[in-house]
């Protein structure tokens, strides 16, 4: 009697055993197949990233800056400064003749880098500049260079400007240059000057450079 209930409890006991060992098996089996599966993940991950939110256009020109339409603003501005400066071209045309004019735009600008390159042989001023306005160049311009600087030109834009004085013309012009010393950059410039053309003898002179920036390089425009 007592070996039949030894039996009958070993036998529940070995039941129970394999009851929770399955139960293990297949909690641990479940488990390792949810961390093998990247697909799952890469599928969420993917519905992410293939659904980005608007674009927000007028809060990202905010924070970077841009105001709505200014693209649109500074083309007609340019615009309106090109018309006014071919108007200005025109008329001096009309007045003086073209000939006159291409003249008179070619000595501003051989007298504008004669300036900028600060060159004191003054014989190449002469049929340049008046002789009142070579007087004052040769105040601001030192006799004396240093060693090892020089000056290089990288561009003059040329533009006609308006005058109050019915004989002369007026030109814009946007400079660029550099200077170096010891063959090292040292300075790099870009600067707006104007400069007034008359006419002496037939030829058409530089007889005034001003800036409307004091604290740039030429004559301040009163």
């Amino acid at each position: 009697m007592e070996k039949r209930v030894l039996y009958k409890f070993i036998f529940l006991l070995s039941v129970a055993f394999l009851i929770i060992a399955v139960y293990v098996w297949k909690w641990t089996a479940d488990e390792e197949q949810e961390q093998q599966n990247p697909e799952s993940l890469f599928d969420e991950s993917q519905q992410e990233t293939e659904q980005p939110p608007d674009l927000q256009e007028d809060k990202i020109d905010e924070a970077l800056g841009a105001k709505p339409g200014s693209n649109i603003e500074d083309e007609t501005q340019n615009a309106t400064q090109q018309t006014a400066e071919d108007e200005h071209e025109t008329t001096y045309q009309k007045q003086f003749g073209e000939k006159a004019v291409t003249s008179a735009k070619e000595q501003a600008q051989e007298g504008l880098a004669l300036y900028l390159l600060q060159i004191t042989d003054w014989d190449k001023w002469e049929g340049v500049v008046t002789d009142s306005f070579l007087q004052e160049i040769k105040q601001d311009i030192p006799a004396v260079k240093e060693s090892n600087v020089e000056r290089r030109i990288e561009s003059i834009e040329l533009f006609a400007s308006d005058t109050s004085q019915p004989n002369n013309m007026i030109f814009g012009a946007f400079a660029s240059w550099h200077v170096t010393s010891n063959e090292r950059l040292t300075n790099q410039r870009t600067q707006l000057f104007y400069l007034t053309m008359v006419q002496q003898n037939d030829k058409w002179l530089v007889n005034n450079m001003v800036t409307p920036d004091e604290s740039m390089e030429g004559k301040k425009a009163k």
